[in-house]
């Protein structure tokens, strides 16, 4: 998000992140960028002993203002991408901004669990359902849309974790279902998948693996999670 104002930077907490003749731009944190313009002046060429010389005049039509500003400005906003584009870099291999190293740290916890968890692709879901996998990605669809399924993407392509299929029935399990039915609000499918995959003092190996033999007893141990903590 670009902002551009004529005001004064100085109300701003922020990082100078480009400066020219033109404009001064800072990043000002949350993604934004104040820009600064500050076309008071141009430069004019006037004759003079040998040759030509800049000279600086002060700009009050408004409308000479605007234009002086369109015969710049694309080429001073290129550049500010630029630097900003920068700075995001540096931001990066420095770890600077806390914000940055969270969503990066999110992103490889999201990226491990996934790259841990056997998965189906659309077509194979569609064949451990029994279903016809002419058109899986419609087919999955419906399941999605009524919240039967976990779906997770990787690479761009839709990913089902495998213990979810109840394959000697060919459903999905339906304690999974429940498990869905009951999450709450502020559980992305992420955070139920992780519930599911990490080892559980109630259970031998994992809540996933429960699923499979003991799914009145996952469904009981989720609901304890779930409970918001009593203070008396």
């Amino acid at each position: 998000m670009v902002a551009a104002t004529l005001g004064n930077h100085k109300k701003y907490p922020s990082r100078r992140i480009y400066k020219s003749n033109l404009m001064n731009a800072f990043s000002a944190g949350s993604g934004k960028v104040i820009v600064e313009v500050k076309p008071t002046q141009k430069v004019t060429d006037e004759p003079g002993a040998g040759g030509y010389k800049s000279k600086r005049v002060k700009i009050a039509d408004t409308k000479l203002l605007e234009r002086t500003l369109n015969v710049r400005f694309q080429e001073e906003v290129d550049q500010l991408v630029q630097a900003y584009r920068t700075m995001l870099r540096e931001s990066m291999v420095k770890g600077d901004d806390k914000e940055l190293k969270k969503a990066l740290t999110r992103a490889r916890l999201q990226e491990k669990i996934l790259s841990n968890t056997a998965m189906a692709d659309q077509a194979e879901a569609c064949e451990l359902l029994g279903l016809s996998n002419s058109n899986a990605s419609s087919t999955m669809k419906r399941k999605e849309d009524k919240n039967e399924v976990l779906r997770f993407t990787i690479d761009g392509r839709a990913a089902y974790p495998l213990f979810q299929f109840d394959i000697d029935e060919r459903r999905i399990s339906p304690a999974l279902i429940k498990l869905i039915e009951m999450k709450p609000d502020n559980w992305s499918d992420f955070r139920l998948l992780y519930w599911l995959t990490r080892p559980h003092a109630e259970f031998d190996d994992t809540p996933a693996d429960g699923l499979r033999s003991d799914h009145d007893a996952v469904i009981a141990a989720f609901e304890r999670t779930i409970q918001p903590v009593e203070h008396g």
